[in-house]
């Protein structure tokens, strides 16, 4: 029986895209008896096959899974130095996580002149956010296909694709599509919430001869400070270099954030926030909120995409510190309205729910536990993958 203990990252065509790029990259993973092979591809932009990414795409799921790190190919030298901040950010938000050595041959990467920067588009509130606000110094739109949609769900995809295609060319942006299949492969190894940041960093380097600087939409206020997300104000920079930037842009609250995009007619009327729809169900916590502010704000004619639902009851809920701020701030609001009796009772219920459930999880820290047991399962099932014999 064949044992290993390193995670292994490698481009399959990686002689033809170190310089001009190519459409379609495929990376394999492995680890002694396990192998998977991804897809990232783009009709609309070459990609790099560069070990930046590579490190990328590779370093939380090694480290979750207690594996030192193989990158068959060459990382720029920022990113390597960078390496440790970011193992030490993650050692110290995930018990159990402890730092491992990456293997990588090290570059100094040269690029193009006269990039411009990019933006990771998606259709919600926060990428929303960072075009209204930002669209003077963008030269372009990133949208994945593959991150919260299937990319074989043809009728999501297309409608997605359409959005994105639509509010890039009202604000005269170049638009860019990469689909990947990532998500069979990396599901099994770790969570998406804290994996997400790690492959949008990846992508952004694929397009490193595209955009110098590439936002990273905030996707809470400064309450991102406080909470372990994928995508973090003091993570998302140590995944760029001093050639190819990344800015977590944006950390406002998410009713400031509607009342900015409601002044943007074409944003308003593509914007898609559902945990379950393209149509919106109107009773998720994403919809909740959004049609509370919505009524808050006075600007439910102006949100077409919500136009087909009626508001009964409110329920919301309180996820995080991220929505702990928004609902505070929502309520704040609703208070100098002075209509929304209803409301403040519906936000002072999520509050006072979500203040027990955090009082219960100091002496029974239920959530911690079941991320334990996830990670366990995971470790398990891919160790039996990993040292199986390789005929």
């Amino acid at each position: 029986m064949k044992k290993t203990s390193h995670f292994s990252v490698s481009f399959l065509n990686p002689e033809t895209g170190q310089h001009g790029g190519i459409n379609e990259l495929r990376i394999r993973f492995s680890a002694g008896g396990y192998e998977r092979l991804i897809h990232f591809e783009s009709t609309s932009a070459k990609l790099i096959a560069s070990g930046d990414a590579l490190l990328c795409l590779g370093l939380v799921p090694a480290m979750e899974l207690g594996l030192d790190l193989e990158i068959n190919a060459h990382v720029d030298e920022d990113l390597l130095a960078n390496a440790d901040q970011i193992q030490s950010l993650l050692c110290s938000w995930y018990p159990g996580y402890r730092p491992i050595s990456i293997r990588a041959g090290v570059t100094k990467r040269k690029y193009p002149e006269r990039r411009g920067t990019g933006l990771f588009y998606s259709g919600g509130v926060d990428s929303s956010y960072s075009l209204a606000s930002a669209h003077d110094r963008l030269t372009g739109l990133v949208t994945i296909i593959g991150a919260d949609v299937d990319p074989l769900d043809t009728r999501r995809v297309e409608r997605l694709e359409a959005i994105a295609s639509n509010v890039a060319g009202q604000f005269g942006l170049k638009q860019i599509f990469v689909r990947t299949d990532i998500r069979k492969v990396s599901d099994r190894m770790i969570g998406w919430v804290e994996y997400h940041g790690a492959v949008l960093a990846a992508v952004r380097h694929m397009l490193a001869n595209e955009f110098e600087n590439q936002l990273i939409a905030s996707s809470a206020d400064e309450a991102s400070w406080t909470r372990r997300w994928g995508s973090h104000p003091g993570l998302d920079r140590l995944w760029g270099t001093a050639g190819a930037r990344i800015e977590h842009h944006g950390l406002e609250h998410r009713l400031a954030k509607i009342e900015r995009i409601s002044r943007e007619p074409i944003l308003m009327q593509q914007l898609r926030v559902c945990n379950r729809s393209f149509d919106h169900c109107g009773v998720c916590h994403s919809c909740q909120f959004m049609l509370a502010a919505l009524d808050i704000l006075g600007i439910r004619d102006k949100a077409p995409t919500y136009s087909h639902l009626k508001m009964g009851r409110y329920r919301l809920r309180v996820t995080g510190e991220g929505s702990l701020s928004d609902l505070t701030k929502m309520r704040l609001a609703a208070i100098a309205g002075g209509r929304q009796e209803e409301l403040v009772n519906a936000i002072d219920d999520a509050l006072r729910r979500y203040s027990t459930k955090k009082r219960f999880q100091h002496f029974v820290p239920v959530d911690e536990i079941a991320r334990r047991y996830k990670r366990l399962k995971r470790q398990i099932r891919f160790r039996r993958q990993m040292n199986q014999s390789i005929e």
